[in-house]
C-alpha cells in the first residue's frame, strides 16, 4: 500500500512539473499551430448534459468524446466551478464560445492541444457590461441559466447564487435571452452604454415542462419541437397529486378516462373513446423504455400490477394518440412511460413516512442514489406498506412492497454506458368489485336494507376454503390475499455513439410473475324467501328476518405465471437534417395459468356478511369449472423512424413499424365425441379432458406521419396522421370453443393538431383529434330467465372526436393554476347484435337482431376535467383541485344514464427545514357519492322504467373521503 502511495505521489508531482513546462513552452511556439489540423480539432463534436457539474469533470468528458488533449492551470480558470448546459452535436469551436468564454476561459489550438487560459486579467472598467441575478418565482436563485445577448457573442451563465456578468459589452440596445430547463424562458430589452447594468431577473417554473427534453420516443427533444401530444408529469407532480395508486396517477394524462375504483386491484383506463369493458385494453404501460406487460389485457393480468409508483420514479411521459403505435407494438391509444432516477454526480436521497389516517394505512418509501467513482452510478429504492384499506374489509387489504435499484458504468471516453437493472416486487391488494344498492333512478348509490356500498364492503371475513379436484390434489384458498403478485425481472442497457455517429441502444429485460386471484364477485341478490334455513362456516344457523338479502357470489381462484423475454435494439445517427432510427425487436410472453377454478357461494348482504351454507357442514363453496391459459407469444417487430429538421422552424418526422404475432398455445376441452375426438362443444366442468395444440400468425403494420412548426421559440404548432391497429392476445385464441370467424383485423386511424405556448406566466397544450376503430370484438351480456346470464358475440366500430388541453397560469408570484381535461364524442359507427349467436337468447328472445348503430360508447363521459389551484409562501405549499366527470351510459343502448359529479382533493405542506417537510392531504374531500359502474351485465335488455325503486341493483362506487399525512426527510 505504501508503495502504491509513493508511486501515486511521484506521478501528481510529474504532472504538476509536466503542466509547468508545457504551458512556458507552448506559449512561445502557439503561433507554428497548424491552421488545418487546429480547424479539425475544432470541426469534432460534443454532447453534453451537465446539471450542476464541476467543470474539472466536463474537460475531461469533453477529452474523452473527442480525444483532443486539453492543458490548463486548475486554479487559473477556476475548475472548482460548478455549470449546468444541455448540448448535442455541437462543434468544440461552437462549445467553447458559447460556455467557456462567458466563464472567462480563452482557448488556443498549439499543435495537438488546446490550451485554455483565464482572460479576466483586467478588472471591468467604465465600458459598458452587465451583472445580475435570476430567481424563480417562488424565490429561489437559479444556477446554470443561460443568459444571452442576440445578435453579438455574448453569454453567460449563472453560478451557484444566481448570479452573472457578461463584460466589455459595446454600448446600444439588446435583447437579452434567459433560458432554464424547467421555466419559462423570456426575452427582455437591455440598452448599454458607460458603465454598469444591474438586473433582477425572474423566471416562472415550466408546469407543462414545454421546454423540457423528451426521452420517450424517437430522438430525445424539447417538447415544444415535438409533432406528439406529450403529458409529462414530474416527480415533483407526483407528490402534489399524491395518488392513491398507480391507476390513479393517469388521471393527469388528457385524452384518458380512468376508474380508479378497484382500489389498489385493477383499474380500468379508456384511451380517446375506444370501446372495451375495462383494462388497459389500447393502453401501453412502460418502465424505462419497456413494456411491463403485453398491451391489450383486460384486468388479468392488469398492467397496475405489473409496477408500483414510489420515490424510485423521477417522472412519467405519456404519448397520446398516433406515435404510440410506433413505439410500441399493438398499442394504438397511449404510452405511459414510468422513468426511474438513475444515479448522479452528487449523493442524493430521501425517506418518506406515510400515515392514512382514515384507513390505518403505515407506509416507508426511500430513494438514494450517487456515485461510486467518475464512471459508476447507482440508484436503489422501493417502499413497504401495510394498509386496512379505504373501505376496509375484515383483514388487511394491502400489504406489501417492491426493492428496484440500477447501476450505470459509463465508458471511460465518454461515450456511452452500460446500466444493469432488477426489482423485486411481493404486493398483495384487495380488487374492490362492485356490490349492491337500492335503485332509485339517480344513478347514486342509495344504502339497501342498511347496506351502505360508499362505505362498507361485503368482502366475508370466511375467507378460507379448500378443495380437493378429481385427481386429489388439495388447493387452499383464501381471499384475504387477493391479487398477490410475486415479480422478479432484471435487465441491462447498452448505449454506445461510434466514432462516425452511430449510437447503438440495446435495452433488455427477463422478468418472472406470478400471481394469485383470490376474488369474490357479487353477481345476484334476491331477498330470502322466508323458508329456507342457512348456517354459517362455524355450524351455528344464521338469524334471517323478513327483507334480508342473499347475494349469490362467483369465487375465482386462480394461479397465473409468466415470463417474459423482451430485447429491444436501435441504431440511430444524425445525417445532416435527418435523424434516423432503425430498430428491432423481440418480445416472448410465456404464461402457464391453472388450475384456474370458479366457485359458486351465498353470503349475508352486509358489511363483512357472513358466508350462508346449506347445511350445518362443509364450507359452502361449490366448485363450477376449472380453465388454465398455457402458451407462448413471441412478438418480433421491426421499425423506423426519420425526423427531418427542414429548417429552424419547420421538423418532420415519419415513422413505421411492423409487428408479426405467433401463437402457440393449449386449448384445454372437457368432452369427447362418440369417436374419442375432443368435443370442444362440451360445456366447461371441473375436469379438464384434455387439450388440443394449436399455432396462430398474424402480421400487424402501423405507420405516422407528423409536422411541427415552431413560430417562435415560445408558440409551436404540430400535426399528425396514423394508422395503426388492435391485436388480439392469447386469451382470445385459447377459447374452448374457439371460432376463427370472431377474429377479424382491426385497423385504427388518428388524426390530431394541436398548439404548443409558453411565455411569462401563461403555458398551454392543447388538440384536437379524430380516432376510429374497427371490428372490436365485443361481449354482450343479456339476462335469461332459463338460462341465467348468457352472452352474446359482436363486433363494434367507433369514432371519437376530441379536444385536450393542459393549460398552466400564474397571475401572480405565487399562485397558480392548472386546468387540464377532455372533450370528446364518442359513438359507435357500426354495431349490431343477433340473438342467434347463442341458442340460449335465441330459444327465450327470438331470432332478434338489435341494433346500437349512433350510440355512444360505455362509460366514457363527454367532459372529463380537472381544475387546481396551488399556493406557495416561504415554506408553505397549498394545493386544491376540482375534477369534474360528466354523464354516461353504462350500456350502448344509452338505457342507463349515471350522473356527472364532482370530486376535489386538498392538500398542504410545509418544509420544516431544507431537508425535512410534513405534508396532509385530502381525498373526495366533500365525500361525493357517486357511481363509475351501473348494472352493466345486460341492462341494453332491460326496460328501466319497470323496474321497481328501492329494487338492489348491482354497481361500483368511487372511493369515500379519506385523510393522508406525510413526514419526509431529504439528503
Amino acid at each position: 500500500m505504501k508503495n502504491k502511495q509513493l508511486v501515486a505521489l511521484m506521478l501528481l508531482a510529474m504532472k504538476v512539473t509536466a503542466v509547468q513546462i508545457a504551458l512556458s513552452v507552448i506559449l512561445m511556439y502557439s503561433v507554428y499551430a497548424s491552421p488545418s489540423k487546429a480547424q479539425t480539432m475544432l470541426d469534432k463534436k460534443v454532447t453534453l448534459n451537465a446539471d450542476k457539474k464541476e467543470l474539472k469533470k466536463i474537460i475531461a468528458d469533453i477529452q474523452g468524446q473527442t480525444g483532443v488533449r486539453f492543458i490548463f492551470s486548475a486554479s487559473a480558470i477556476g475548475t472548482e466551478r460548478i455549470i449546468s448546459f444541455n448540448v448535442k452535436d455541437q462543434k468544440l469551436s461552437v462549445f467553447l464560445q458559447q460556455i467557456f468564454l462567458p466563464l472567462h476561459i480563452g482557448y488556443k489550438v498549439v499543435e495537438d492541444q488546446l490550451l485554455l487560459y483565464n482572460t479576466d486579467n483586467t478588472p471591468a472598467d467604465k465600458e459598458g457590461y452587465i451583472s445580475g441575478t435570476v430567481k424563480s418565482n417562488k424565490g429561489e436563485f437559479l444556477p446554470g441559466v443561460t443568459i444571452q445577448l442576440k445578435n453579438i457573442n455574448a453569454s453567460a451563465l449563472t453560478d451557484g447564487a444566481g448570479r452573472f456578468e457578461l463584460k466589455k459589452v459595446p454600448a446600444g440596445t439588446y435583447t437579452m435571452s434567459i433560458s432554464s430547463v424547467g421555466f419559462i424562458g423570456k426575452e427582455q430589452p437591455v440598452t448599454v452604454s458607460e458603465g454598469p447594468v444591474n438586473l433582477a431577473i425572474e423566471l416562472t417554473e415550466d408546469v407543462l415542462q414545454l421546454s423540457g427534453v423528451v426521452v420517450t420516443g424517437g430522438n430525445p427533444k424539447k417538447k415544444i419541437e415535438s409533432s406528439v401530444a406529450i403529458t409529462t408529469v414530474s416527480n415533483k407532480d407526483i407528490e402534489t397529486r399524491a395518488p392513491l395508486n398507480a391507476t390513479d396517477l393517469l388521471k393527469a394524462i388528457p385524452g384518458l378516462t380512468v376508474e380508479s375504483t378497484g382500489g389498489d386491484g385493477p383499474g380500468n383506463v379508456w384511451v380517446r373513446g375506444f370501446p372495451q369493458q375495462g383494462g388497459y385494453i389500447f393502453l401501453g404501460i412502460m418502465e424505462d423504455g419497456l413494456p411491463v406487460v403485453p398491451t391489450g389485457f383486460n384486468s388479468i393480468p392488469s398492467a397496475d400490477q405489473y409496477y408500483k409508483t414510489d420515490l424510485t420514479i423521477k417522472g412519467v411521459e405519456a404519448i397520446r394518440g398516433g406515435n404510440a403505435a410506433i413505439l410500441l407494438s399493438n398499442t394504438p391509444g397511449a404510452v405511459v412511460n414510468n422513468l426511474s432516477y438513475t444515479g448522479g454526480d452528487r449523493q442524493y436521497g430521501k425517506v418518506k413516512v406515510t400515515s392514512g389516517m382514515s384507513q390505518s394505512l403505515y407506509r416507508v418509501d426511500f430513494n438514494t442514489g450517487g456515485h461510486l467513482s467518475d464512471n459508476v452510478k447507482y440508484n436503489i429504492g422501493g417502499f413497504y406498506r401495510t394498509d386496512k384499506g379505504v373501505v376496509p374489509p375484515s383483514y388487511t387489504a394491502n400489504q406489501g412492497g417492491q426493492i428496484k435499484g440500477n447501476m450505470t458504468f459509463d465508458f471511460k471516453n465518454r461515450n456511452g454506458f452500460i446500466r444493469v437493472y432488477g426489482k423485486y416486487l411481493n404486493d398483495k391488494v384487495q380488487w374492490m368489485l362492485p356490490s349492491y344498492y337500492a335503485y332509485d333512478g339517480s344513478g347514486k348509490p342509495k344504502p339497501l336494507n342498511g347496506y351502505d356500498l360508499f362505505s362498507q364492503s361485503m368482502a366475508t371475513p370466511d375467507t378460507k376454503w379448500s378443495y380437493t379436484d378429481a385427481g386429489g390434489t388439495l388447493h387452499n384458498y383464501d381471499m384475504a390475499d387477493g391479487i398477490h403478485t410475486k415479480l422478479g425481472s432484471g435487465g441491462f442497457q447498452f448505449n454506445y455513439t461510434t466514432d462516425n455517429g452511430w449510437t447503438i441502444n440495446n435495452n433488455f429485460r427477463y422478468q418472472s410473475a406470478s400471481t394469485a386471484y383470490t376474488v369474490g364477485i357479487p353477481v345476484g341478490a334476491s331477498q330470502w324467501n322466508g323458508t329456507s334455513t342457512y348456517y354459517h362456516s362455524d355450524g351455528k344457523a344464521a338469524a334471517m328476518k323478513a327483507g334480508d338479502y342473499i347475494v349469490s357470489t362467483y369465487a375465482i381462484g386462480q394461479q397465473n405465471k409468466d415470463k417474459q423475454i423482451i430485447d429491444y435494439l436501435d441504431f440511430k445517427k444524425k445525417i445532416n437534417k435527418h435523424s434516423l432510427t432503425l430498430g428491432a425487436g423481440l418480445y416472448q410472453f410465456n404464461v402457464n395459468n391453472g388450475p384456474n377454478y370458479n366457485f359458486f357461494f351465498f353470503q349475508e348482504m352486509k358489511e363483512h356478511g357472513r358466508r350462508l351454507l346449506s347445511s350445518p357442514s362443509g364450507d359452502g363453496m361449490i366448485a363450477l369449472s376449472v380453465a388454465s391459459l398455457i402458451g407462448n407469444t413471441r412478438t418480433l417487430s421491426a421499425y423506423a423512424t426519420d425526423e427531418i429538421t427542414l429548417n429552424d422552424r419547420w421538423r418532420l418526422d415519419v415513422g413505421f413499424r411492423l409487428d408479426n404475432d405467433n401463437i402457440d398455445g393449449k386449448r384445454p376441452y372437457y368432452g369427447k365425441d362418440a369417436s374419442g375426438n375432443p368435443d370442444p362443444t362440451v360445456a366447461a366442468s371441473t375436469t379438464i379432458a384434455g387439450y388440443t395444440a394449436y399455432t396462430q400468425s398474424n402480421t400487424n403494420w402501423a405507420a405516422s406521419l407528423g409536422m411541427n412548426y415552431k413560430i417562435s421559440n415560445a408558440l409551436a404548432m404540430f400535426a399528425r396522421a396514423t394508422r395503426a391497429y388492435n391485436a388480439p392476445n392469447i386469451s382470445d385464441y385459447n377459447a374452448t370453443q374457439f371460432d376463427p370467424a370472431a377474429i377479424k383485423k382491426r385497423p385504427v386511424y388518428l388524426g390530431e393538431v394541436g398548439v404548443k405556448y409558453a411565455e411569462g406566466p401563461l403555458s398551454l397544450f392543447a388538440s384536437a383529434s379524430y380516432s376510429a376503430i374497427k371490428n372490436v370484438s365485443l361481449t354482450i351480456a343479456v339476462p335469461t330467465a332459463s338460462a341465467g346470464l348468457q352472452s352474446l358475440l359482436s363486433f363494434g366500430s367507433t369514432r371519437t372526436y376530441s379536444a385536450e388541453y393542459e393549460i398552466s397560469y400564474r397571475p401572480v408570484k405565487n399562485l397558480g393554476f392548472r386546468l387540464t381535461g377532455t372533450l370528446q364524442d364518442s359513438r359507435y359507427t357500426d354495431y349490431k347484435a343477433s340473438t342467434n349467436t347463442n341458442s340460449a337468447v335465441l330459444a327465450e328472445m327470438g331470432d332478434t337482431t338489435y341494433s346500437f348503430t349512433g350510440k355512444k360508447t360505455e362509460r366514457v363521459p363527454a367532459l372529463n376535467t380537472e381544475l387546481s389551484v396551488t399556493y406557495d409562501l416561504k415554506g408553505f405549499n397549498l394545493n386544491l383541485s376540482a375534477n369534474y366527470i360528466g354523464s354516461r351510459f353504462t350500456a350502448p343502448s344509452d338505457s342507463y344514464k349515471l350522473p356527472a359529479y364532482v370530486t376535489m382533493r386538498a392538500g398542504a405542506g410545509y418544509d420544516i427545514s431544507k431537508k425535512i417537510n410534513v405534508r396532509v392531504w385530502a381525498d373526495n374531500l366533500l365525500n361525493t357519492r357517486t357511481l363509475t359502474e351501473g348494472d352493466v351485465r345486460g341492462d341494453q335488455f332491460r326496460n328501466f322504467s319497470t323496474v321497481t325503486k328501492g329494487s338492489a341493483m348491482a354497481g361500483r362506487t368511487i372511493l369515500p373521503r379519506s385523510f393522508w399525512a406525510s413526514l419526509s426527510y431529504e439528503f
